[in-house]
């Protein structure tokens, strides 16, 4: 999953130990936002920023980045007010996602493995949207690339469209009225039902949801890695066992 989903969280380790997104802009708007939460004015927010850059980015120059600096304060200080002014928290910190029995049973009476497999992501992900809105609308707005990249199948862009097609005619989502917006709202969230699945991490999540079907998942010995395994002497995930030599 692309999005960062604990802001909070991804600043602390970020300016703690270096850690930075693929995306470096990421971990700055997560940066800046932290900043600001804490009441750091926006020029002590840059001076954080560009401390920051300077140990952690390789070839880093002041001159390329000062205004993009000044870009993100700005946004984040607008998003901060925003949120605040709605009674909502300045910053994301999602922890977990829990997913129900009686919702994990209505994706798995599909009785087609992608059609299961893109039902879970959407709902994982119309819950992430409940929390990050504060809501419990599911609605879903991410970009379909996204959303079809956590579930771990390659499906071109006319069978895309196919597949959400089907869950919508089986009742399952709800297209936008909006004839411009690719949203859609999932419709059988069950949230009162015994939890049956909670996420806490969310690389590779769909392996929690082939895990509850039966399939073997087991995580590499050396990263902890998740990994769908076609045997149980499956130790290692395919990076590590390269760098052993396995």
């Amino acid at each position: 999953m692309k999005m960062i989903l604990n802001e909070r969280q991804h600043a602390e380790e970020a300016l703690e130990y270096g850690k930075m997104d693929k995306k470096p802009t990421k971990t700055l708007v997560c940066i800046a936002k932290l900043c600001l939460e804490e009441g750091k004015s926006k020029s002590d927010t840059y001076n954080v920023l560009h401390e920051f850059m300077a140990k952690s980015y390789p070839n880093y120059n002041t001159v390329h980045w000062e205004s993009f600096f000044y870009r993100v304060i700005h946004q984040a200080t607008r998003y901060i007010k925003t949120r605040e002014e709605r009674g909502k928290k300045s910053l994301i910190e999602i922890e977990h996602v829990s997913i129900t029995h009686k919702e994990l049973n209505q994706i798995r009476e599909l009785r087609s493995k992608r059609l299961e497999k893109l039902a879970f992501v959407l709902l994982v992900y119309s819950k992430i949207n409940n929390q990050i809105h504060e809501n419990n609308l599911y609605w879903i707005n991410h970009a379909w690339s996204e959303i079809y990249s956590d579930t771990g199948m390659a499906v071109s862009k006319k069978d895309q469209g196919l597949l959400v097609y089907k869950l919508i005619h089986s009742g399952l989502l709800k297209e936008s009225r909006r004839f411009d917006s690719t949203s859609v709202q999932v419709l059988f969230a069950h949230p009162e039902d015994a939890i049956a699945i909670r996420l806490t991490r969310f690389d590779d999540f769909i392996l929690e949801y082939l895990r509850w079907t039966g399939e073997t998942v087991k995580d590499c010995s050396v990263c902890g890695k998740r990994v769908l395994a076609k045997s149980n002497r499956l130790k290692y995930c395919k990076n590590c066992k390269k760098k052993l030599g396995k």
